[in-house]
């Protein structure tokens, strides 16, 4: 069990995957239950994530109105309504897509909202059933298209995030995306790669998050388990890896928590109450 001072915690930033979603991509009601109490107490609740902010907004409506999102890996952000984003410059993204169809690996794009891909099956599933709730203007649609770049030309919506599940190509790859100016591009489950805008990561984001609450970042809590994760530990003032984080994020992190399948979240922030 991890144990904090109450009132030490002013605003709380939780990672999705690997962190406040079991292995199952679910959540469970005792850490609903936690979330809740701690926004009860007068303390700011947001969900930072790599995945699409409609996305992110969907799961956090589920919890709580109350509770904020910042999607894309920092690229998106609404607080208390004030929201702002940041997307690939669109030829660079279209490079970047150019690029990966050379390699003939599986990729997606990711605008506001549309998912461009060939690797779909897995992820559709997920959009579907957190979306579907969401108003008609705050809907994600997913297309399955042999030919990502051609769709992206064609709509010319801006770029969020691209990713590349580049298996034994991930080492290529790098070196490939490399050069291009302008773009951040994390590994992801050691052989993915995920490409964002350079200008914005899940710290800057929590950092103009927590500049507009008037919060201190030594009040922010910071929860993760992957190494796009790194950027929010190097801001906020505690930070909390899960059980089943990577050894590079335990090795920064203050606090260390249980799993996602064993309630980390839910008995971490019960020790705020």
């Amino acid at each position: 069990m991890v144990h904090l001072m109450r009132g030490t915690v002013r605003m709380i930033c939780l990672d999705l995957d690997g962190t406040l979603f079991t292995p199952r991509k679910e959540i469970s009601e005792r850490s609903r239950k936690a979330i809740k109490g701690c926004l009860d107490l007068g303390m700011e609740v947001v969900l930072v994530t790599g995945r699409p902010y409609l996305f992110a907004k969907g799961v956090a409506a589920s919890i709580d109105p109350r509770v904020d999102a910042i999607g894309y890996v920092g690229n998106y952000r609404r607080i208390q309504g004030v929201a702002q984003g940041t997307p690939i410059p669109q030829e660079t993204a279209l490079e970047i897509l150019r690029r990966l169809q050379r390699e003939h690996v599986w990729m997606q794009a990711k605008t506001f909202h549309h998912v461009y891909g060939n690797s779909l099956n897995l992820i559709q599933p997920d959009y579907q059933k957190v979306t579907r709730h969401n108003p008609p203007e705050e809907q994600i649609e997913v297309h399955s298209w042999t030919q990502p770049l051609r769709q992206i030309e064609r709509s010319k919506e801006p770029v969020y995030k691209i990713i590349a599940l580049g298996g034994l190509k991930i080492k290529k790859l790098n070196r490939l995306l490399a050069p291009i100016p302008g773009i951040k591009v994390y590994s992801y489950a050691k052989t993915n790669l995920e490409i964002t805008s350079d200008q914005n990561d899940k710290g800057t984001a929590i950092q103009a998050a927590a500049a507009q609450l008037g919060i201190s970042l030594e009040q922010v809590l910071g929860v993760g388990d992957s190494l796009n994760d790194m950027e929010m530990f190097n801001v906020c003032g505690i930070k909390a890896a899960m059980g089943n984080a990577s050894s590079a994020l335990k090795a920064q992190a203050d606090l260390i928590t249980d799993t996602n399948a064993q309630e980390g979240v839910a008995k971490l922030l019960e020790s705020l109450l």
